[in-house]
């Protein structure tokens, strides 16, 4: 099975890109499923085929022990990894060629807690796996925060040592200029370097430079496309994405 999980801060767009992306793969023809992975959400854009809540109940967890939202979403967390094998069955039962995994927003819980290793571990077993991280442009809007954004990326793809895809999500709600600039960040450190003393960031020259220059390792991060998944747009380049990362032979777009 081909597996794209989708990763991103809060707020950023994933149960939208889960629900778009499913969509656009089925149209298109690919037999593909999708599986919340995410026990404390309240509500979602769509009906997932799996859904996490199932397994784990995060209210009665938070009610058991005592603990607020937070605490109670690290331990649903930890009780996920536990019935990843229970999880991984029902994926099993349905064999679907594709499968779409919406992570939880408090994107913390699964990158920097062993339960986020072993989620995406037993996940990977005998399957192809990457992942799409969202950059929201809403949080990019300087220099400085679009490095931060990205560092914070790069830090969750060290840690689930895993593959994993930038992409820039809610590209409709940015004037293009704007999104231009992210754009031009993305390709070229020189403009980011310039955009970094301008602004007078905090960090001093030497350091924005380095990390200017590590930031635009292109062969590592890849290209960033703008997605849109309200309004449906460039889907097939998200979904592209991720079949160069399981290596697919037929490409889109």
């Amino acid at each position: 099975m081909n597996i794209g999980y989708v990763l991103g801060p809060a707020g950023s767009g994933k149960s939208h890109m889960t629900m778009a992306l499913y969509n656009w793969i089925n149209q298109v023809g690919y037999d593909v499923i999708s599986l919340n992975l995410d026990p404390g959400v309240v509500r979602l854009p769509y009906a997932p085929d799996i859904d996490v809540r199932q397994f784990v109940n995060y209210e009665k967890i938070i009610d058991k022990y005592e603990l607020g939202p937070n605490g109670g979403l690290i331990v649903a967390m930890d009780q996920v990894a536990i019935a990843m094998d229970e999880i991984m069955d029902e994926v099993k039962n349905f064999g679907a060629e594709y499968m779409i995994i919406d992570f939880p927003g408090q994107i913390e819980t699964v990158a920097f807690r062993s339960s986020g290793s072993v989620i995406i571990n037993e996940l990977a077993r005998n399957n192809q796996i990457s992942g799409l991280f969202l950059l929201d442009p809403t949080l990019c809007y300087t220099a400085s925060s679009f490095i931060s954004v990205l560092l914070f990326g790069v830090s969750i793809t060290y840690r689930l040592n895993t593959s994993m895809n930038y992409i820039i999500s809610k590209s409709d709600i940015l004037p293009p200029e704007r999104l231009d600039r992210i754009h031009e960040w993305s390709e070229n450190p020189d403009f980011l370097y310039q955009d970094l003393l301008d602004e007078k960031a905090i960090l001093n020259a030497e350091l924005s430079r380095r990390i200017a220059d590590m930031v635009i390792f292109r062969e590592e991060l890849g290209k960033f496309p703008a997605i849109s998944a309200e309004k449906n747009d460039n889907l097939e380049y998200a979904f592209g994405t991720l079949q160069r990362s399981w290596g697919s032979e037929d490409i889109f777009p």
